[in-house]
């Protein structure tokens, strides 16, 4: 069953005392249109991500975010900058030693811990860049995705139901068209052998030229053509339905063969009947190509 292209997922998981988290908004797009936000440190990342969202979806705008925060129960650590330290009681030992440094008080330990950098909170995303930090991203992902998966299989259901409905109702007004055709061709050709004759006198005075030039202009009015291809195209329709692979740009395609067959109709019709049918299915038409932009 085709699927649809909206929808929403998250999730979350523990590696360690870190918290991942993923989110994916997907709405309508005429391709695969990614959105990736990623947490500092992280974007090595990106083109796996990326290659995994493309893997399992074929259209849409997929806006994804990937969150990293501490577990709650957790204990936050915060780390000392060594090097950093050193370095700055390493310069306070020689200005003390210089000549105009005599007599100067000590760094206190409020003024060392408050010096930009020489403290630092635990950095997460150190940890999550370990093989196994990455296989464990990718695994909420994963099943992330999965939830997306089923969510725009549930919107792709109803979608195909709507369109199953209005092509019934399509193949319902073609076969009007179909029952209508023959009396429709005799009151044709009536019309056209009348004022043939007013205008030449009588069927016996038309000579062979008008009857071809009588015969191409029934044939020009003729709209069994167009009838014939919009059954065709209503039957890949319905069998691009039945399948499971991405149809969305395929239906769209079909129903502008749809509209173009429709339009000639209404154009070549000389008949009020045949007339208000192919209107209608130009409607219909048209609620079927809104809904097929909806699916993947």
């Amino acid at each position: 069953m085709p699927h649809g292209m909206t929808g929403f997922a998250s999730g979350e998981a523990l590696f360690g005392d870190v918290r991942i988290g993923w989110r994916i908004k997907s709405v309508n797009h005429r391709s695969l249109d990614l959105s990736i936000r990623m947490p500092d440190g992280c974007e090595s990342l990106e083109l796996q991500v990326a290659r995994r969202l493309r893997e399992r979806f074929a259209r849409g705008h997929l806006e994804c975010q990937f969150t990293v925060g501490m577990d709650a129960r957790a204990e936050r650590r915060v780390e000392l900058d060594e090097p950093l330290l050193k370095a700055l009681l390493e310069l306070e030992r020689r200005v003390r030693e210089h000549p105009d440094g005599a007599g100067r008080e000590p760094l206190s330990l409020d003024r060392l811990l408050s010096w930009p950098g020489i403290t630092r909170e635990r950095r997460l995303v150190d940890e999550l860049m370990t093989e196994a930090g990455q296989e464990a991203v990718l695994g909420v992902l994963d099943g992330v995705c999965q939830q997306l998966n089923r969510v725009r299989q549930d919107e792709g259901t109803a979608l195909v139901g709507v369109m199953r409905r209005l092509l019934d109702e399509l193949s319902a007004r073609l076969n009007e068209v179909i029952s209508a055709l023959p009396g429709v061709r005799d009151s044709l050709e009536k019309r056209l052998h009348e004022r043939v004759e007013a205008y030449v006198g009588s069927r016996a005075g038309m000579d062979e030229g008008l009857a071809r030039e009588l015969a191409y202009l029934f044939n020009r009015v003729d709209v069994a053509e167009e009838v014939d291809r919009l059954g065709v195209h209503l039957r890949e329709m319905n069998t691009l339905l039945a399948g499971a692979q991405p149809v969305g740009l395929r239906l769209d395609f079909l129903c502008q063969e749809l509209n173009r067959e429709a339009n000639t109709l209404c154009s070549k019709a000389q008949d009020r009947e045949l007339s208000r049918l192919g209107v209608e299915i130009k409607v219909i038409v048209e609620q079927l190509r809104e809904q097929a932009r909806n699916l993947e």
